[in-house]
């Protein structure tokens, strides 16, 4: 029997031209998965996360700024309060003690019109809206009113000029105690804020 080496030409080859039985074939490897770059979303998704955290950087600072702006400013109005308070006092002992003039001439001091006033600003404050001054210094003359006219707790109505009685409408001329309110209103990044004290003034 003779065999023939001649390869039949109407077999098919295992495998693609120029292959081994397959081996060597060059395989395309998927998109999308494992692959070096970044798609569109995935680089719009991180853009998302770093402005939201930009934005919520910036507005912590804005919140930690108005708060210590606002801290600065109550220790601005604190000092000017404990200024007026201690500037009270000192003219009341400075005043004549006589009754007639002790009360009047604390009056030419703080009163409308005197010097420095009962109204006037205070560096580095700026006043409510509409004001003229931040802070105002009410001396109170009238036993008669009543701590719902003044708006605040300064036990009213007292006698004031020791005769008894708070039946008095005016004791400029006549008083021993003398009731002041000192108020410092003033605008920062809180709004509009305000502290109030009520002061007595005593006759030496």
């Amino acid at each position: 029997m003779q065999i023939s080496n001649t390869p039949d030409p109407h077999s098919r080859p295992i495998g693609r031209p120029g292959s081994s039985h397959g081996q060597g074939r060059t395989r395309r490897r998927p998109r999308g998965h494992g692959s070096a770059g970044f798609t569109l979303i995935e680089v719009m998704v991180t853009a998302s996360v770093l402005l939201v955290g930009l934005l919520a950087m910036t507005s912590t600072s804005v919140v930690v700024n108005s708060l210590r702006r606002s801290a600065s400013d109550q220790q601005q109005a604190q000092a000017a309060m404990q200024a007026i308070v201690e500037d009270l006092h000192a003219s009341a002992r400075e005043a004549d003690t006589a009754p007639a003039n002790w009360a009047g001439e604390i009056l030419n001091v703080y009163g409308p019109g005197g010097i420095p006033g009962n109204v006037f600003p205070v560096q580095g404050l700026d006043p409510w809206v509409g004001e003229a001054g931040v802070a105002t210094v009410q001396l109170i003359t009238d036993e008669t009113v009543t701590d719902a006219v003044l708006g605040v707790a300064a036990g009213m109505p007292r006698d004031l000029d020791g005769d008894g009685a708070a039946n008095n409408n005016d004791i400029t001329g006549s008083a021993a105690l003398l009731p002041a309110i000192v108020r410092v209103r003033w605008r920062g990044g809180a709004g509009q804020q305000q502290l109030t004290q009520v002061v007595y003034l005593l006759r030496y």
